[in-house]
């Protein structure tokens, strides 16, 4: 379904879907319920939505890759003959570029999905379906919805907006609405709506939380704060907003202990959904395998785990390893990135996803993807009570929570300024490879760490030599969806 949209979307509602599948896929249902069951899968297709951009397609292809590539952290490894990433890269955005039409396909197939369930949920009168069962479901529901269309303006700046169900080829050739009209519309509404739903402040399931949405607010006000919108007002709404989850006391940062290091708790599965891990790309080794363990594994190390498969995936940058402070822990083999393991030597790769049990497994991982981790959250609260007021004990102890575990000495007495740039680098130095976060930060602050300071974005060469320009802030349209719908052109 290359060229899934809002047209396909309604053609699949409205006629026969044996036309286009043989079996329509439980995982992503998307019909009208009547049942306690309906509203359960209903909700349930709509995670599914969340895994296209982390599963390994082609030979090594992985389509969060164009949003690491373009940050000067990441690049593509040898071989890996990722067209896409590799466009990325040298800054190549095209409308063609098939990694950023599949963002746009499956994250557009998760909102109409989110908007089925959310028409119809309140429609089902079976009595095995509570309130409290329905307004729970209809908090994931809300929830992911925003989730998606916050990626997508992101991604792809003005985009189309629609919060019902497609119910006419008209739905397909909607116009672009602004990045300020999708947030105040969609997102922000969507997850206060979510907050207010009754779900669990925390728990191992992997399915929605308070946590994880008012960890998702946080960070959407302080998108909102910068640029495009810079509604400065917002780093209030985003201090108070993380602050909330940090007084709740629901989770904490990966410590190392006699046992294992802190990174091993952050790549092995037996800690997914748990402490740190906040909201995560659900996945098992059995019925859904993840294949980000593989994709990371380095070229050139077989040696370590003869039974998998190696694609190097991502490597870093030289320059991006040499920008950390001499002795921070992220940067040293099995932080955040490894080139030994056991006498054995590779190209540096990303050791985030990598752990014991997939070495001397049978290739198959059950990895699940960060996509917020709590350690995003303290650095929210950083940096957005540092600019609504300035850096308190609070703001401090959350950012030096970040720099002690990186083994790093704490900071005190910094400017204003010196108080940002320093949230700006921890930020950059504690999510590479993660849900394209860099990128973000870099669109988000208009700037980029040139492994000394931070300098504007646009104007600002990478590593490679490319130059950062004005048409490196959004990925386009894809050329397809313009094709079938106009009014997306520029």
């Amino acid at each position: 379904m290359k060229k899934y949209n809002l047209l396909l979307i309604v053609c699949c509602l409205f006629f026969s879907c044996e036309d286009f599948l043989d079996e329509v896929p439980k995982s992503e249902k998307t019909i009208i319920g009547t049942s306690l069951l309906d509203a359960q899968e209903s909700v349930n297709g709509i995670y599914a939505y969340l895994r296209a951009p982390y599963n390994r397609t082609g030979y090594a292809k992985m389509v969060y890759s164009i949003l690491e590539a373009s940050t000067g952290a990441l690049k593509p490894a040898i071989g890996t003959q990722d067209t896409d990433m590799e466009d990325a890269y040298n800054l190549i955005y095209s409308s063609s570029n098939g990694s950023a039409s599949s963002f746009w396909s499956t994250y557009y197939g998760g909102i109409e999905a989110a908007n089925v369930a959310i028409a119809s949920i309140p429609t089902i009168t079976d009595t095995e379906l509570t309130e409290d069962n329905r307004r729970a479901l209809l908090g994931e529901a809300y929830f992911l919805r925003a989730y998606y269309y916050y990626q997508l303006v992101q991604i792809f700046g003005d985009i189309p907006l629609n919060i019902s169900p497609s119910s006419s080829f008209e739905d397909g050739q909607l116009p672009k609405s602004t990045v300020q009209e999708v947030y105040e519309t969609v997102i922000v509404p969507d997850l206060m709506t979510a907050e207010g739903s009754g779900l669990p402040n925390t728990s191992s399931s992997g399915r929605i939380t308070m946590g994880a949405v008012k960890s998702l607010l946080a960070k959407v006000y302080l998108s909102m704060a910068g640029s495009p919108l810079n509604q400065t007002d917002k780093f209030i709404a985003a201090r108070d907003k993380a602050n909330e989850v940090i007084s709740a006391e629901w989770y904490n940062l990966f410590q190392s202990d006699g046992s294992t290091t802190w990174f091993n708790k952050l790549n092995n599965p037996a800690y997914d959904n748990i402490e740190e891990n906040i909201f995560m790309v659900q996945y098992n080794n059995e019925a859904i395998g993840s294949s980000i363990t593989s994709y990371f594994t380095p070229i050139g190390g077989e040696a370590i785990s003869p039974l998998s498969l190696h694609f190097g995936g991502m490597e870093p940058e030289m320059d991006f390893i040499n920008s950390y402070e001499s002795n921070d822990l992220r940067a040293q083999n099995q932080g955040f990135f490894f080139n030994e393991v056991d006498g054995i030597t590779f190209n540096n790769s990303v050791f985030k996803y990598f752990y014991e049990e997939y070495r001397n497994g049978n290739g198959l991982s059950g990895k699940n993807v960060p996509l917020l981790r709590y350690a995003d959250v303290l650095l929210t609260y950083a940096e957005a009570q540092n600019e609504s007021a300035s850096a308190n004990a609070l703001a401090y102890s959350s950012l030096n929570a970040i720099r002690s575990r990186a083994g790093l000495p704490n900071v005190s007495g910094l400017s204003k300024e010196d108080f940002r740039e320093e949230v700006w680098r921890q930020r950059y130095w504690e999510f590479p490879a993660e849900a394209g976060i860099l990128w973000f930060d870099q669109r988000r602050t208009n700037k980029i760490f040139n492994g000394n300071n931070f300098s504007d974005l646009v104007g600002t060469a990478l590593t490679n030599g490319k130059i950062i320009t004005s048409d490196n802030v959004y990925f386009p349209i894809p050329q397809n969806e313009v094709i079938l719908n106009p009014n997306l052109g520029d």
